[in-house]
């Protein structure tokens, strides 16, 4: 799948993005394809791929025709980031979970390391769970109000200095002996 984002967390993100897109969009009606790979910057193939993935997993739905498009199956608040991430996770490798050295100890050739990427992975689902598009929304709309309120502030013009002309009669230092008294 072709995508802007590098990294290896670039599909989840991708899919995060579209998923709130098709939130925030579908309440208009579907969402066209060609709009998608727009806003999101990501190849039509690539986006197809990605909506065939999403929509195996029934979390998008698709109607044809001139008005036709894509749109979640489920209200926002229904679908966590944990399913939407799960359906486009890569099938972990195999030999990832060896270590190159080889047998150590009673491990028998497992990774040193592997509770640990294990206890991440499960941290990390925790809070994928614990999080809905609904909730991503909703954190979007907030920040946008935000912005549009500090535009819309009164900007405070800087105010110009004027600098005062000392004649020849009034020295400085008697500037300032008044200034003190």
């Amino acid at each position: 799948m072709e995508v802007a984002t590098k990294g290896r967390f670039a599909r989840d993100r991708v899919a995060v993005a579209v998923m709130v897109d098709l939130a925030l969009l579908s309440q208009r009606g579907p969402v066209p394809l060609e709009s998608l790979c727009r806003r999101q910057r990501v190849s039509p193939y690539g986006m197809e791929m990605l909506l065939a993935q999403l929509r195996r997993h029934k979390l998008v739905r698709f109607t044809r025709g001139r008005e036709g498009g894509y749109a979640p199956a489920r209200r926002p608040g229904e679908i966590t980031v944990a399913e939407v991430v799960r359906c486009v996770k890569a099938a972990p490798d195999r030999r990832s979970t060896f270590c190159a050295e080889g047998r150590v100890g009673d491990n028998a050739g497992k990774c040193l390391t592997q509770e640990l990427w294990s206890g991440l992975e499960d941290v990390m689902q925790g809070v994928l769970q614990s999080v809905t598009l609904q909730d991503l929304i909703e954190q979007h709309q907030a920040a946008q109000a935000e912005r549009a309120a500090a535009a819309q502030a009164p900007q405070l013009q800087p105010v110009p200095v004027r600098r005062v002309a000392r004649s020849r009669a009034q020295p400085a230092e008697l500037l300032l002996s008044e200034d003190a008294a």
